[in-house]
């Protein structure tokens, strides 16, 4: 999800550290131990100076696009570096390389995509960093060998603020089900309701079709007879409950790809590995 929604792994390792040192920091609180730089690095492994650091953040990690990253920087060298624009700063179709130097080097209009890669990420293959550009549509082919930017920055289409605040609530909301039924308190079924019915070997395109329609059927059935013993018995705005609950579901198709994967990273952990 994050890779298609273009949140880059430092930014997402940010998110990530600062969660971890959240929650512990609020497990600290609970626990009447005063909270440090120190505390968290030994319950995180993050150090004590970045965990003061993440600590002492008044705001949430940015997920703006770093404009000295790649993709960001090899855009923007194309449409304001005069090696690759035509004249009058004009946007110039680059061929992808040649076999020979050019005639004239360092003249205006003379260069190609790959000597711009190779000037701003030399450690970095051109074809690398040209077929990214292609399937994230900022350039296309434009025939012979040459390719034109059709986007002059780098700047993933986010989900929308709706979209990410549904999906934190639904897996948060799955994840905490899990978590309280995996404490010992919880065993001898003293947890929450989790259900979940499966095909054993599998369905056919035609049965999968028909199962979607099943589900969407019976499962607005259900839900609405939940809905309407929730209007029944909930508090009273002026008294108002204490617990916010309610029940989901959702139908999934496994990826086998996924399951493959993770089959085999469990023989590993299994071998010890």
């Amino acid at each position: 999800m994050a890779l298609k929604n273009g949140v880059l792994f430092p930014e997402f390792s940010m998110a990530l550290k600062q969660a971890y040192v959240e929650v512990a920091s609020r497990q600290n609180k609970v626990a009447g131990i005063a909270v440090t730089g120190e505390g968290m690095f030994v319950m995180t492994g993050i150090s004590a100076a970045e965990a003061n650091k993440l600590l002492g953040a008044n705001a949430a990690p940015s997920l703006d696009v770093d404009a000295e990253l790649p993709l960001a920087r090899i855009l923007n060298a194309w449409h304001t570096d005069t090696r690759f624009t035509g004249p009058y700063g004009v946007l110039r179709d680059l061929e992808f390389g040649t076999s020979v130097p050019s005639v004239n080097p360092g003249k205006q209009g003379n260069d190609s995509f790959t000597d711009l890669a190779r000037s701003y990420f030399p450690e970095i293959s051109p074809k690398t960093l040209l077929d990214e550009l292609l399937r994230l549509g900022c350039v296309k082919e434009v025939g012979n060998g040459f390719y034109r930017a059709i986007r002059r920055s780098y700047v993933p289409d986010p989900l929308s603020d709706d979209s990410i605040r549904l999906v934190s609530q639904i897996v948060h909301n799955l994840c905490e089900t899990l978590e309280v039924n995996l404490r010992p308190e919880s065993r001898d079924g003293k947890g929450l309701v989790q259900r979940i019915v499966y095909a054993d070997i599998g369905l056919s395109d035609d049965a999968l079709n028909r199962f979607g329609t099943h589900v969407r059927a019976r499962g607005q059935v259900f839900a609405d007879e939940i809905d309407d013993w929730l209007a029944s018995n909930q508090e009273k705005k002026e008294n108002q409950g204490r617990f916010m609950t309610g029940v989901g579901y959702y139908h999934y198709v496994v990826n086998d790809d996924d399951e493959s994967e993770f089959a085999k990273g469990q023989r590993n952990i299994g071998e010890g590995k």
